[in-house]
């Protein structure tokens, strides 16, 4: 008789070297591709490629007219500043201004006005880069600017001062003007007292109506302080020892891709070499679930957004290996695309246990790209599948969320667009082959018309999913009157309360969140543990003028929220990306990542850490869920906590807002009262209610479902 047992053995040996050789060749590839797509960025309709932008600048002559040629030395003064080259770009501006003085030229005053206004801004940021990036402190660039944060080298700000004097005494009512010389006044240590009374904005300063701890930014001594452009943020266990890492992107084409490890009192180390992501570079945003159902974090990397035509880059599924390594598996999964996007969302919409992945695309005018949905066939593959159930997406989409809209199980979908009415597609569930319905406008959550970063969550703590979706429709003008309390046409975030019947209620107003915040990365956390979701907000567009502050909301028992951004010293001045809340050090109480670069190859800087400083005196308790038939890191299970004096928590487990990723473990705030009656867990895979009581709080627990509950080490 023969054996098989040697060729059964032999069979599965040669498959699964097959699957590794494959993934191989699938990340050896992909680094291929994108060095190759990196070489081949157009500097011509590429307005982030400033390096290779200016290059090309540099290369046209304009000699027919003086006119035509000091316009072009202008255009070349500011992609200087874009490059990162803001000494060159102040030399360029002031020879203009030599050539027109020295000739006697008397150009239009709306140029003279262009070529003041920038040769302002360029000062300022040479300011930054001075004495903010070099000589980096844990007061630097975080408003209102005080202490170690006031500029060593006042010389720039000074000059800015000066600038911005003339361009108000001919333009009083420009509030972008007004706004930075407040800040070019506190940058040298003079605000308030020396702002000119008729330019000074009082509003600055933290409210006495208010109080609040103040937070310490501690990227620096942790070993987080990386320098980098815009990108992503993504906080959780990646190698499965209790502590939380950080994985940060950043959206240049050739910008590394990084991995910092926790090493708990020692900080974090970067470990980007050894977990073989070398070559793996670019990305806006990411987003993180277990996508194979091995019980670690994967990772995927968005590319492309905001470019435009020079956009159609692949994205990256990062594939945990479990050994503090990835594999690019984005090929071999069959996930490969190319289109411009930075928004995509982890969610099982048809509770088959496996995760599938909603990639939302950008498309402007003549280029078009639908959006995608990739059906998990539990084989570690995908099948794209949004035509066969009815999601048709199209538009400049900037954010995409799962979320259960109406409790009945099944994932619905969020769709914020720039420029046209945002989507809500409802799911039908298993009787209609789960086909989606659009139902937007019946639903009233179509505003913003401008939006960016949106999230499900729960603020008012009544078991059913709200809706925060941003403007992005601003400018430190508007920032400036809204402080001064002025009426403005700048877009505020919407907030919409859940009517438990299909519909939504706008909330804004009622919850002290009609402020025009200029949003791009965000996320939210419980920072004070007392049961209520607060957030923050990453704010900024590509323009240096647009300096304002990071702003954090403090959520009022889900009545109204609290802008506590000066008070708890959140108020960074650069441009907010990626925004992840965790608990790195361990200690009960959730801290603040932040990527703080920007989209011009020149706009880097230091990534943020927030430490809390703890002492709330209210109770939380962890939970880490793991499915049998609902998903392995159970994204989508809501949880409901009762306590013994009434009252109820409800959270959904997910990465947070659209815009940054919080660990998938529930670190959840009880309050005062933390006797707690009952937990009870809704596993969508499964359809069951799983009930727990005897639980103590202020400890980390291991939830299996339908299984069993026990302490986590």
């Amino acid at each position: 008789m023969i054996n098989l047992k040697p060729i059964l053995i032999l069979s599965i040996l040669l498959t699964c070297w097959g699957c590794e050789s494959t993934e191989l060749k699938s990340h050896q590839e992909m680094i291929r591709i994108l060095s190759e797509k990196s070489e081949m960025v157009n500097p011509e309709i590429n307005l982030y490629a400033n390096k290779k932008r200016l290059a090309w600048l540099q290369n046209q002559i304009f000699d027919d007219h003086i006119s035509a040629a000091l316009q072009h030395q202008s255009v070349i003064a500011n992609e200087m500043l874009n490059a990162g080259y803001t000494q060159q770009s102040i030399d360029q501006y002031n020879d203009v201004l030599y050539t027109i003085d020295s000739l006697k030229i008397n150009p239009p005053e709306s140029f003279m006005t262009a070529i003041q206004d920038l040769l302002a801004i360029t000062h300022f940021r040479h300011g930054e880069e001075t004495n903010c990036l070099d000589g980096h402190n844990a007061e630097s660039c975080i408003m209102p600017i005080r202490g170690a944060g006031i500029h060593r080298n006042k010389d720039n700000a000074e000059i800015a001062i000066n600038i911005y004097k003339s361009l108000l005494e001919k333009n009083p009512k420009n509030y972008v003007y007004r706004w930075l010389i407040n800040l070019a006044y506190m940058v040298k240590g003079d605000y308030p007292d020396k702002v000119p009374h008729r330019w000074l904005i009082p509003q600055l300063t933290p409210s006495d109506s208010i109080t609040f701890p103040e937070f310490t930014e501690i990227a620096e001594s942790a070993g987080l302080d990386h320098i980098s452009l815009a990108g992503g943020s993504i906080a959780d266990d990646f190698d499965g020892d209790g502590l939380i890492d950080i994985m940060v992107s950043s959206w240049g084409l050739d910008n590394q891709l990084h991995y910092f490890k926790n090493m708990g009192n020692r900080g974090f180390e970067d470990q980007t070499e050894s977990a073989n992501l070398i070559g793996i570079t670019g990305g806006l945003n990411m987003v993180h679930g277990d996508y194979d159902n091995d019980g670690w974090v994967d990772v995927f990397v968005l590319r492309g957004g905001w470019f435009g035509e020079d956009g159609n880059h692949p994205n990256s599924l990062l594939k945990n290996n479990g050994d503090g390594t990835f594999t690019d598996v984005t090929i071999s999964t069959n996930i490969y695309s190319e289109h411009p996007t930075q928004t995509a969302s982890w969610g099982d919409f048809n509770n088959d246990g496996w995760l599938d992945l909603f990639i939302g695309n950008e498309s402007a005018e003549g280029s078009n790209h639908i959006s995608e949905l990739y059906q998990n066939n539990g084989d570690g593959t995908f099948f794209e599948v949004a035509q066969a159930h009815n999601i048709n997406a199209i538009g400049f989409i900037k954010a995409v969320i799962w979320g259960d809209i109406n409790n009945d199980g099944f994932l619905d979908l969020y769709i914020s667009r720039l420029g046209e009415p945002n989507l809500l597609f409802q799911n039908s569930g298993p009787e209609n082959n789960y086909h989606f319905k659009e139902i937007s406008k019946k639903s009233g959550v179509t505003e913003p018309l401008n939006s960016f970063p949106a999230w499900f969550w729960d603020f008012n703590n009544d078991g059913w999913e709200d809706i925060w979706v941003s403007g992005y429709d601003n400018s430190s003008g508007h920032v400036a009157m809204d402080y001064l309390g002025l009426k403005h046409d700048g877009e505020s975030p919407r907030l919409y309360q859940n009517n438990k019947d299909g519909t939504f209620t706008d909330v804004t107003k009622k919850a002290n969140l009609d402020h025009p915040l200029l949003t791009m990365g965000s996320n939210f956390g419980d920072l004070n543990n007392d049961g209520f979701l607060d957030f923050y907000a990453g704010t900024g567009d590509p323009d240096f003028r647009s300096i304002q502050p990071n702003r954090m909301f403090l959520n009022k028992r889900g009545e109204s929220f609290d802008d506590v951004t000066f008070h708890g010293r959140f108020g960074h001045l650069q441009k907010g990306h990626g925004v992840s809340f965790a608990d790195f050090d361990r200690d009960g109480d959730l801290d603040i990542h932040a990527v703080m670069g920007g989209a011009y190859e020149g706009s880097v800087y230091q990534n943020a850490l927030f430490e809390n400083p703890g002492g709330w005196e209210n109770h939380w308790i962890g939970l880490s869920l793991r499915g049998k038939q609902t998903n392995k890191l159970a994204l989508g299970v809501r949880i409901e906590i009762v306590l013994e004096g009434g009252f109820v928590v409800h959270r959904t487990v997910s990465s947070g807002g659209s815009f940054g990723g919080n660990p998938l473990d529930q670190m959840i705030g009880l309050g005062k009262d933390g006797e707690i009656k009952t937990i009870n867990i809704f596993w969508p895979g499964s359809g069951t209610t799983q009930t727990f009581s005897g639980v103590d709080s202020n400890a980390w627990y291991l939830v299996t479902e339908n299984e069993s509950i026990s302490i986590k080490k």
